[in-house]
């Protein structure tokens, strides 16, 4: 009977450790996810800021000829 009673304790230390290893992983992941949330939105705000950028050196005048016919054309500031 000992050698049951010693089997459920080994048992049940097993248990504890397999589930203090379960919450261990999880918290892990967890912090992962946040974190790849987080530089998710970092890389968004910096995809929309070089799209601004961009949209902006297209769109200006290149040359001094370029600024000087849009200013006589009226299309400049629209």
């Amino acid at each position: 009977m000992i050698y049951a009673y010693a089997g459920l304790g080994v048992a049940f230390i097993a248990a504890l450790t397999l589930f203090g290893w379960v919450l261990y992983r999880a918290g892990r992941n967890a912090a992962r996810v946040l974190s790849e949330q987080q530089n998710v939105t970092e890389a968004n705000i910096q995809n929309a800021t070089l799209a601004r950028m961009n949209e902006a050196a297209s769109t200006a005048p290149q040359t001094d000829d370029e600024m000087l016919a849009k200013l006589r054309d009226g299309k400049e500031g629209q």
